[in-house]
């Protein structure tokens, strides 16, 4: 039972996020956890958890365009290891478009994909994008929510 009753709020905030390095074709949520599906998030284990949403920025470590992908974020009930259609599956998706990362005149402004949802004890966020990145880029997820 959560702490903290009905209605439910989180008890402590949790923003955690990941830098997406890796292209993982499948949006069925095959992959290898780490290698080209990236833990995001996970639920606390004793009373779950909220996320509000996850939002997508470009990142880059020179003034360099990012590759233009669709970014997947999934539920699952692993945290490591291989995933499988049968332990993941596709919560949405959306587009990441070609965007000058690391410039000097222009801000670059995150892709947000609301999700409002509740998580078991111990489930996870993990998320992938379509294409390779490009060299000194990555797509970052932030994911926003908290802990019951």
């Amino acid at each position: 039972m959560p702490a903290n009753g009905d209605p439910m709020f989180i008890r402590v905030g949790k923003n955690p996020s990941v830098l997406v390095t890796a292209a993982n074709t499948s949006s069925q949520g095959g992959g290898t956890v780490g290698t080209d599906i990236f833990l995001a998030f996970t639920a606390d284990a004793t009373n779950g958890s909220f996320v509000r949403r996850v939002e997508w920025i470009p990142t880059a470590t020179t003034p360099t365009t990012t590759t233009a992908t669709v970014g997947r974020v999934f539920l699952s009930s692993v945290a490591s290891g291989t995933t499988t259609s049968a332990n993941t599956r596709l919560l949405a998706e959306v587009i990441l478009p070609a965007t000058g990362a690391d410039n000097a005149t222009q801000a670059v402004f995150p892709v947000s994909i609301p999700l409002d949802i509740v998580l078991a004890p111990g489930e996870t966020i993990l998320v992938t994008n379509h294409a390779a990145p490009a060299a000194n880029t990555a797509w970052r997820a932030n994911v926003l929510g908290g802990d019951y």
